[in-house]
């Protein structure tokens, strides 16, 4: 039975707090739009040499690909200060990408949102 909450779990959320810490620190993510990811999750893979970071963007997906390259480019530096400021014996590689749940969550919303107006106008014509 596997350890409720194992190495894997405890170094992906120490990494997902570090990465936000660093990212204020880190020019190239807001050059442009001036936009600063939000780090909403980290998948570590079980031998913690890769990690899927994901972000999301207040602005929406319109401009995630653009984030996502700049915190790519940038992923050296994430790399090093997460090595300075983290008693690891190896820094995983890291892996940017959008993460889509909270617009999927917002779509549902609005079918849910849609749908019960739907049903509230079809009981006023009744």
């Amino acid at each position: 039975m596997p350890k409720e909450f194992s190495r894997s779990r405890r170094v992906g959320h120490l990494l997902q707090q570090e990465i936000a810490a660093i990212l204020p620190e880190v020019r190239d993510v807001r050059a442009g739009q001036g936009i600063l990811p939000t780090i909403s999750g980290v998948d570590l893979s079980p031998d913690m040499k890769s990690a899927r970071i994901f972000f999301s963007v207040m602005t929406g997906p319109e401009h995630a690909e653009d984030v996502r390259q700049a915190l790519q480019n940038a992923s050296g530096y994430i790399r090093h200060q997460l090595g300075r400021r983290l008693d690891l014996r190896r820094i995983p590689n890291l892996v940017f990408a959008y993460d889509t749940s909270f617009d999927e969550g917002a779509h549902m919303s609005r079918l849910l949102h849609d749908a019960r107006r739907m049903s509230d106008q079809d009981e006023v014509d009744e």
